[in-house]
């Protein structure tokens, strides 16, 4: 850090003098304007991007040195997450059938993402999306209506036989990760370009809140998935009434308290948060109890059933480090 120190002239201006390089590095002249944003925290950040946009990031891949499908897709996410404004994707010879379907599973995946430009030895994506236009809260909101819903719906298809119902539970998944790393890109291009706090109506703590909260849904999503694997090994197994409705129980009181920590971080409610902690410390003894009868009951199907009360505790616990990460927040921003 470079410390310089405040003049003032003409008795009312005060002035500071820029650094050399910087200045050079940034191609600044006399008399060039330079924007001004004043931080959260009482920063300032100077900048000569007036329009808050910043140079186009490409990223090119290079299928010569790459062949393997799941090595590129995995590489095309990690580019999106990064926030990379363009991809390119370039073979010495004819791009091959598995790096178009790396291609289309990518921009099928993700949002925004769209090839703009194909020709047999290139491929060229594009992001189509203005950062404003999906905001963080709106993106966390609907992670958690379509967890929920899965949840939902995994137990509602072991009452009703429904395997594909099943199915398409462990499909949804999919929504919530690309949500994820939809999140993840957005705070990667806040953290590059701070003037977008504003656009997106969001601070950077507020920002890496969002951004942990979601992964932590997206690790809920993943513990649902597992739920209905287990419920699809339920299928064709004879269950008495007493076992459902225990499932059902289950089901509801670890979707509860997963809502009632969405809502205390959304509704900044630190005392919400605290006791949905304590919650979650009473349904994670009543889950292990539960688990340790049923296998003293020695019912049809008890690995699969402690397999979903096993998942209901993993969704209860993630709800109190949804409900730790609110009260870390409040505890900053309120006195």
């Amino acid at each position: 850090m470079e410390i310089r120190k405040v003049q003032v002239t003409g008795g009312s201006s005060f002035i500071i003098s820029l650094p050399k390089e910087w200045v050079k590095a940034s191609d600044i002249k006399k008399n060039d304007p330079l924007g001004l944003i004043v931080q959260p925290d009482g920063s300032l950040t100077i900048t000569p991007k007036l329009s808050g946009k910043l140079v186009e990031r490409i990223k090119t891949f290079d299928l010569s040195l790459l062949d393997d499908p799941v090595y590129l897709y995995r590489s095309l996410i990690g580019a999106y997450v990064t926030g990379y404004d363009t991809i390119v994707i370039q073979s010495p010879g004819r791009i091959p059938s598995w790096a178009h379907k790396a291609v289309r599973k990518f921009t099928q995946r993700t949002v925004g993402q769209e090839v703009s430009d194909q020709t047999d030895r290139r491929i060229v994506i594009k992001d189509l999306l203005n950062p404003g236009e999906m905001p963080f809260d709106s993106t966390l909101r609907r992670m958690a209506v379509i967890v929920a819903g899965m949840q939902r719906d995994a137990v509602f298809a072991l009452k009703t036989r429904d395997e594909e119902l099943v199915e398409d539970v462990i499909l949804r998944d999919r929504d919530v990760n690309r949500l994820y790393w939809l999140v993840a890109r957005q705070f990667n291009l806040l953290l590059r370009n701070v003037s977008l706090s504003r656009e997106m109506g969001v601070d950077i703590e507020l920002a890496l809140n969002y951004l942990q909260i979601s992964r932590v849904i997206e690790r809920v999503g993943d513990h649902v998935v597992k739920l209905a694997e287990s419920i699809r090994g339920l299928m064709y197994v004879s269950l008495e009434k007493k076992i459902v409705d225990l499932i059902e129980v289950e089901n509801r009181e670890s979707l509860n308290i997963f809502q009632s920590s969405i809502d205390s971080f959304f509704e900044k409610d630190i005392q919400k948060a605290n006791s949905t902690i304590q919650g979650v410390d009473e349904f994670v003894k009543k889950c292990a109890e539960i688990s340790g009868a049923l296998f003293d009951l020695g019912a049809p199907g008890v690995i699969y059933i402690g397999y979903c009360i096993e998942n209901f505790r993993r969704v209860g616990e993630y709800a109190g480090v949804i409900s730790e990460n609110t009260i870390n927040y409040l505890v900053i921003e309120k006195p």
